[in-house]
């Protein structure tokens, strides 16, 4: 699953875009995927698309973009995030000053 997953993209130094859509992980493999992520110099998309994302996964991806300093842009649409975790993930957006533009999260 998204663990499995979560490995090889904290190593890559290749690996450019992540797709991963409607999938049922949940928080813990989402989280697994999110803390890969500021290891990965290479990633620049991540797309988890379709998914049910709880509070403890979305503060796990607003972590996640706070300490990348390769991700460019993030796609979260048509994932079910309560109001507080879109929230926690636009503003750490913001405040890493990255393209807003590049940051989907609405249905």
């Amino acid at each position: 699953g998204a663990k499995a997953i979560a490995e090889p993209v904290r190593h890559s130094t290749s690996l450019q875009y992540l797709g991963l859509w409607n999938n049922e992980i949940g928080d813990e493999a989402t989280k697994a995927i999110a803390e890969a992520v500021p290891h990965s110099t290479s990633l620049e998309e991540l797309v988890l698309g379709g998914y049910k994302i709880g509070d403890e996964g979305a503060k796990a991806i607003a972590e996640a973009v706070r300490n990348s300093t390769s991700l460019k842009e993030l796609n979260l649409r048509f994932s079910e995030l309560s109001d507080s975790a879109k929230d926690a993930v636009r503003a750490a957006w913001q405040q890493s000053g990255k393209d807003s533009g590049r940051l989907h999260i609405r249905l």
